[in-house]
């Protein structure tokens, strides 16, 4: 219960103009997708992979400055070096100051000067910085550039599939809601009937067959009827589930399922998806980065220069310096693995197989985006035609219904054409709304298959970032703004859910 008006109450803070009906929390579509859009995992994850994205590119561009280190250590020691060098050497000063001061009353020796070497405390100080790498950080800051750039637009991706799942959540909703309604018409068609049929078989003008029948039928809706409020139970719950919130929380969808006339060509739908779907450009952006990743690899044929400051010291306790070891250097330092036995030509070509595979799957998502809306629009228009097919069955079919009854009340039908033309009434009011869901559904899912953008515009975005502007500048770049009229995305892409 606490988490149910948890949720309650965050809805109400989200959206402060939607109602609680008696039946439940009502949302409008474009609430719906709000919501999801907030409390969605899959976006939560992305939102993570894309944090994740920006701290790792962090920390390479951090790799290529200054580092300071400090490395300390203690120790007791001992062994032979020690016994005949300068343990022997404190043992001959202390001897020659117990000899001083027994004829002079002074020891002219300072002992600190002579330490025991019984322990040894170092310490070392450490400053360096990468000049030349071969390449090396180079390469790993574009790839994790492009990293980034692909995590933008994954997040993206994750968005507009959130608002397909949301959108088709809702419709499922509206259609299971208007097939209970189907079924509660028809339970009281049947109602109606049976009381006429039960009148006239008082006064004996039809058979108990009639009466029989027509019960049998009234409880076959009535079951009709049980399934599909189960059935409307179970989207509201999958409905809950996308929104992010609890299974069994009560949701009056307030909006209607509805026929809206979509006039794009598939022409027109593809050429904009191979412009703007985000999970293509991401792909895209994968293969940049396994290049970027060869040629970091690469970068072991060359030598590595760095510029660097380094001290270190030893002393008898921790924080002395009684060894006689300090010193200090600064200068240059290179290392070249001018024979690594053919290490650094296997992770070339390990890095080669790694960018020959991103291409391949950059190919696969082009020919996955065709077919996505190639296929949402072929399911689009068959839902258009189905729609006029069924609209104009349900009206002969309640005409049918209409002269059925009037028929057997006159005496010249039979009960069993009256129980046929009712079910046919059912059967095409459940058709007209299947195939009114089916357009609305293979909008939403044209409008993912394109990329229609949901915060950003992926195309605005890869302009952007190849002008040179970073990823934060990038987004900034590529923000739309749905409520401006003028805004370049809305001119150029269809919005499927705006009347």
């Amino acid at each position: 219960m606490k988490k149910f008006l948890a949720a309650l109450a965050t809805a109400a803070l989200l959206f402060p103009n939607t109602t609680l009906a008696a039946d439940g929390m009502s949302l409008t579509l474009d609430d719906a997708i709000e919501l999801a859009l907030k409390n969605n995992r899959l976006i939560e994850q992305s939102e993570e992979d894309r944090e994740a994205a920006k701290w790792q590119l962090s920390a390479v561009r951090r790799s290529s400055g200054p580092m300071l280190s400090w490395a300390s250590s203690l120790y007791r020691i001992g062994g032979k070096y020690y016994n005949t060098g300068y343990r022997a050497n404190r043992a001959n000063a202390r001897m020659r100051n117990a000899q001083h001061r027994a004829e002079y009353g002074y020891e002219p020796i300072n002992m600190n000067l002579y330490p025991s070497y019984n322990y040894e405390a170092t310490h070392s100080l450490s400053l360096r910085m990468p000049i030349y790498t071969g390449g090396r950080l180079e390469n790993q800051r574009e790839a994790a550039r492009y990293s980034l750039n692909a995590a933008d637009l994954v997040l993206e991706n994750s968005r507009q599939q959130v608002k397909y799942q949301a959108a088709s959540a809702y419709y499922q909703v509206l259609q299971q809601r208007s097939l209970v309604g189907v079924q509660e018409q028809a339970v009281q068609l049947l109602q109606e009937h049976l009381r006429m049929v039960s009148v006239q078989y008082e006064v004996g003008t039809v058979a108990k067959s009639d009466v029989l029948a027509t019960n049998v039928q009234l409880a076959n809706s009535q079951q009709s009827l049980n399934t599909a409020q189960g059935n409307y139970q179970t989207a509201v719950a999958q409905l809950n589930n996308v929104l992010g919130l609890p299974v069994d929380t009560e949701i009056a969808a307030g909006d209607k399922i509805d026929f809206v006339q979509y006039n794009l060509s598939e022409a027109d739908c593809l050429d904009y998806a191979l412009s703007h779907r985000p999970d293509g450009i991401a792909a895209v952006y994968a293969v940049k980065r396994a290049g970027a990743d060869v040629s970091s690899a690469k970068a072991g044929y060359r030598p590595n220069i760095s510029a660097i400051v380094q001290g270190s010291s030893s002393g008898e306790s921790y924080l002395n310096a009684n060894h006689r070891n300090e010193r200090w250097s600064i200068g240059l330092e290179m290392s070249w693995n001018i024979f690594d036995n053919g290490i650094t030509s296997a992770q070339v070509q390990q890095y080669k197989a790694a960018e020959r595979k991103a291409e391949s799957i950059a190919r696969q998502q082009i020919e996955t985006i065709q077919l996505e809306v190639h296929r949402a629009y072929i399911a689009l228009k068959t839902a258009e035609k189905n729609i006029a097919t069924t609209a104009a069955a349900v009206d002969k079919a309640e005409e049918e219904f209409s002269i059925a009854k009037i028929r057997y009340v006159e005496g010249v039908d039979t009960n069993l054409n009256v129980m046929n033309a009712q079910e046919k009434v059912v059967e095409t009011r459940n058709n007209y709304y299947t195939a009114v869901y089916n357009y609305n559904t293979s909008r939403a899912q044209l409008e993912k298959a394109m990329g229609v953008p949901v915060v950003i515009d992926a195309l605005l975005y890869t302009e952007a970032e190849q002008s040179g502007k970073s990823s934060p500048k990038s987004l900034e770049a590529a923000t739309i703004n749905h409520d401006d009229p003028d805004a370049e995305v809305i001119k150029e892409s269809p919005a499927p859910f705006d009347e």
